[in-house]
């Protein structure tokens, strides 16, 4: 229901997968309650992981470990419920990854499509892609990155890239800048969320200087993005390069729905359709439709993605779908697309390597995006209509929903299902969970006790739980993960909160490895109790 990356890729892949009439489907759908009335119109199962506003325990529940939002809380449950025979996902690292610690995940065929989009990965990551049945990329950059750092260990798949919607199509240009009163503007657009990585800042200093340099009173740059949100500072950055008469901006009116591009005009302006004061930035909650996105696109001479990295970046497939060319920073997932759409590599001043995660992100040469603007500009109207054609030409090569699906469902229709509807009903195995540990051995073979003989999880053996386990141990010391489980999550932790460095030994390692063995059981438990049912 959102308008966001994510949320199109699940509904044109899911919508597809449903009208082939070969699978049974449902939904973990992260950000939407069980009663709201959007979910009765969808012809598959929908399990809302929104805790129930009604209920104070519900939200108590919910609220008490990040990773709930993404739906750890509830997944399990789930999990009894449908007892699938394959999991998928398509989210980031942290997003998905309950799923590969979950106790019910012998249970399940997993199939996940990460966003990788930059390099390193994180050790704790690249063991747990390892982990999964089957691994999709975005694009072939990312399947590139994987195949490497994980040495072979990785199954990937190959792309299953997302295409466009069926509403990005070419309109007539001349019509709706007449329309919005631009008609003697030319126009460089950008679709980005308001975020750290999406790079305001380098493309509204580059935007000034190419006005002082070439003189052009009748360019324009239009940011189709949210604000407030969680990233730049927007009226400060205008007020700086001194863009405030310069820069579009999209606003959506919560009364009459009018959507329309508008100079800087506070958080809250009137809607010039019904007057009311009610008009504000577009956000992922209340966006443009796609039919209105289109025209907005259409609006734009030029399209420019200008962030450090990308897992993909849909708007600049939008954008050529809708006949713009495009540019984009050459690094990530923006490298693999702006090649196959015919664009404008930015090559890279720079990579700078990130404290939070631990990955280069790209620092443009915010001189040759100048330089390549300037030239655009000046193009005559005929070279730039050919330049239109030819985007739409290379997305149409390049992608297509229909081949997408097609992809997953190949890759479903290889899986042995018999093998997962067997272990579904098979009879429970529980832990034997011992008083007291062994003593007198090495911190590894410490480790590998806890791991195969207490847990008795061998799939965790040469994994990353071995290893921070091991260096805990020896260190004395560990950090709380998302997950409530410290042996996860180290990498996203301090997105988050804090680092907490605790005491950490032996009685600790045991109790907690006890604890996870408790909850194994339980699982165990419910899943039999249904089988049973």
């Amino acid at each position: 229901m959102l308008n966001t990356g994510y949320a199109t890729y699940g509904r044109e892949v899911l919508s597809r997968l449903y009208n082939s009439g070969k699978y049974e489907l449902g939904e973990h759908a992260s950000y939407i309650e069980h009663n709201d009335p959007r979910i009765q119109n969808l012809p598959w199962t929908v399990y809302a992981n929104l805790p129930d506003s009604n209920s104070e325990e519900d939200k108590n529940n919910y609220l008490s470990k990040p990773s709930n939002q993404f739906g750890e809380w509830r997944f399990d449950d789930i999990c009894i419920d449908m007892k699938p025979h394959i999991v998928m996902d398509i989210r980031d690292f942290w997003m998905c990854s309950h799923e590969y610690r979950s106790p019910l995940r012998p249970y399940y065929n997993w199939a996940i499509m990460p966003t990788v989009d930059a390099y390193p990965q994180n050790e704790e990551w690249l063991c747990t892609y390892a982990d999964a049945d089957g691994v999709f990329t975005y694009q072939d950059w990312s399947k590139n990155i994987l195949d490497h750092e994980g040495g072979g260990r990785i199954k990937t798949l190959g792309a299953a890239s997302p295409a466009a919607a069926p509403e990005f199509v070419p309109l007539d240009q001349e019509a709706i800048k007449n329309h919005m009163g631009l008609n003697d503007k030319m126009i460089i657009g950008t679709v980005m969320r308001n975020q750290r990585r999406k790079l305001f800042p380098d493309l509204f200093a580059s935007f000034r200087f190419l006005l002082d340099e070439t003189g052009r009173e009748d360019v324009l740059l239009y940011c189709h993005t949210s604000y407030p949100d969680m990233g730049w500072d927007l009226p400060k950055l205008l007020l700086q390069y001194n863009l405030t008469s310069k820069v579009l901006f999209t606003y959506k009116c919560k009364d009459c729905k009018h959507i329309f591009p508008n100079y800087f005009n506070d958080v809250i302006t009137d809607c010039p359709k019904c007057g009311n004061l009610s008009a504000s930035f577009v956000s992922v909650q209340e966006g443009a439709s796609n039919k209105d996105l289109s025209v907005i696109y259409s609006l734009f001479d030029i399209y420019v993605q200008y962030a450090n990295s990308e897992g993909f970046g849909m708007p600049q497939l939008e954008a050529a779908a809708c006949g713009v060319p495009v540019v984009a920073v050459d690094y990530s997932a923006m490298s693999d697309a702006i090649r196959k759409l015919g664009g404008e590599p930015i090559p890279l001043a720079a990579l700078s390597l990130e404290l939070e995660t631990g990955c280069f992100r790209a620092v443009p040469d915010n001189n040759s995006l100048i330089k390549y603007l300037t030239g655009f500009i000046g193009l005559d109207i005929e070279v730039r209509q050919n330049m239109r054609v030819a985007a739409r030409q290379a997305y149409l090569k390049h992608y297509n929903w229909d081949v997408t699906a097609q992809r997953w469902g190949q890759y479903f229709d290889n899986v042995d299902i018999d093998i997962y509807e067997k272990k579904w009903i098979s009879e429970p195995k529980y832990i034997n969970i011992p008083s007291e540990y062994p003593d007198r051995i090495s911190n590894k073979d410490f480790a590998r006790w806890l791991i195969v003989n207490l847990l008795q999880e061998p799939r965790f053996i040469n994994s990353y739980m071995e290893a921070r386990l091991i260096k805990d141990l020896n260190y004395s010391v560990t950090t709380p993960g998302l997950s409530g489980m410290y042996f996860n999550d180290d990498s996203a932790s301090p997105m988050f909160h804090k680092v907490n460095w605790q005491p950490f030994s032996r009685d600790i390692a045991f109790n907690h490895f006890c604890e996870l063995a408790k909850r194994k059981n339980h699982w165990e438990n419910k899943r039999w109790q249904s089988v049973k049912k």
